[in-house]
């Protein structure tokens, strides 16, 4: 290798070491939406081969354990990018002082990963090997306290999905969490839900539109997609400011804006997903079987059908159609008012209607 080949190399290397810092900081530790090319693209990659088998899948139990996979694998994959991009950078910067580039290579990797089997006996090499050394311990620190913040949001995130599966049934239902509240005689207690929903989505909404592969993590629990969960409780929200228009819907309202605020902070990444819909993704004839659900529990309503579904329609267009999208292209399991599934056969052998409470 030519000496001009060999700083051509050291130039690279220093450039590509600059943009790898620049894209862990992105990635790892800048609190706010940042874009990384990295791992953007190992995002991109990794969802079109799960999702592209998973859709073929004749089974949703099967599709949804396979996904299981995905995010997990993309973590992966970029730590170990991030980590291979670094080796590489120092390897090309220690090219003037190498006898070949593999030898570059292989003292690049023993610093970067502190093993310290190879060296060369010069200052500046030496100082790239405690610089590459450096890195690397840097970088696994980053890592230690990277993985444990992701997965604290997302047992946050189920936890919450969760304790709601008591007032919305498996799948969660709009009408459902009405239903059971008037069957125990709780509606008083309908606000209280809706402020720690509306905290919860703030939650979400900042975590993962940091960190947008938490979109991705299935959760323990196949039926009840968290999207799917905040579907609910929205539509739940939305039905009550239309049913009940005499009532103070102060945190209702509240929660309405929030999830729509999160829906959209979520779906950002997602480029595929429209933030703007003309339609909410319901039609009358479903409208009313949860209006009829409502009547058959005793729900104190003070309209009209035709009235409750003017005011929950032009609220619902707001939220619904980003979160029918985001349950389509994660393959969320179907559920009532969630949309459709087309195109993913192994949804066919889901039941589409929650569980009902019956008292008395």
């Amino acid at each position: 290798m030519s000496e001009t080949a060999r700083w051509i190399g050291f130039g690279v290397g220093v450039m590509l070491a600059v943009g790898t810092v620049v894209a862990v900081m992105k990635t790892l530790i800048v609190p706010r939406r940042s874009y990384s090319f990295l791992a953007a693209t190992i995002g991109r990659l990794g969802y079109k081969l799960f999702y592209g088998v998973a859709a073929r899948m004749r089974r949703f139990d099967h599709a949804d354990r396979f996904l299981g996979f995905e995010a997990p694998t993309v973590i992966i994959l970029t730590l170990g990018a991030l980590l291979g991009s670094f080796a590489l950078a120092f390897g090309l910067m220690l090219l003037p002082w190498a006898d070949t580039a593999g030898g570059a290579m292989r003292e690049s990797g023993s610093s970067i990963f502190t093993l310290g089997f190879v060296s060369t006996d010069s200052p500046v090499p030496t100082a790239l090997d405690v610089a590459a050394g450096a890195v690397g311990m840097i970088f696994v620190a980053l890592t230690i306290g990277y993985l444990p913040s992701m997965y604290a949001e997302i047992r946050m995130r189920e936890a919450t999905v969760k304790q709601l599966e008591v007032w919305t049934g498996k799948p969660s239902w709009g009408p459902e969490v009405l239903a059971r509240f008037t069957l125990v005689g709780g509606l008083d207690r309908l606000p209280a839900l809706f402020v720690s929903w509306s905290m919860w989505s703030a939650r979400v909404a900042d975590s993962h539109m940091k960190y947008p592969v938490l979109t991705h993590f299935r959760g323990p629990r196949s039926h009840n997609h968290f999207v799917m969960a905040l579907l609910a409780v929205s539509d739940a929200a939305a039905l009550d400011i239309a049913a009940r228009p005499s009532v103070d819907h102060v945190d209702a309202q509240l929660l309405l804006r929030q999830a729509t605020s999160c829906l959209g902070d979520v779906a950002y990444p997602m480029r595929r997903i429209g933030t703007e819909a003309d339609h909410p993704e319901l039609d009358r004839a479903r409208f009313d079987e949860g209006w009829q659900r409502l009547l058959d529990t005793g729900y104190p309503v003070e309209v009209c059908a035709d009235d409750a579904w003017t005011v929950f329609s032009s609220l619902r267009r707001h939220y619904a159609p980003v979160a029918a999208q985001l349950l389509y292209w994660t393959i969320a399991a179907p559920g009532p008012w969630s949309g459709e599934r087309k195109g993913f056969p192994g949804l066919a052998d889901r039941p589409d209607a929650p569980d009902r409470w019956v008292i008395g």
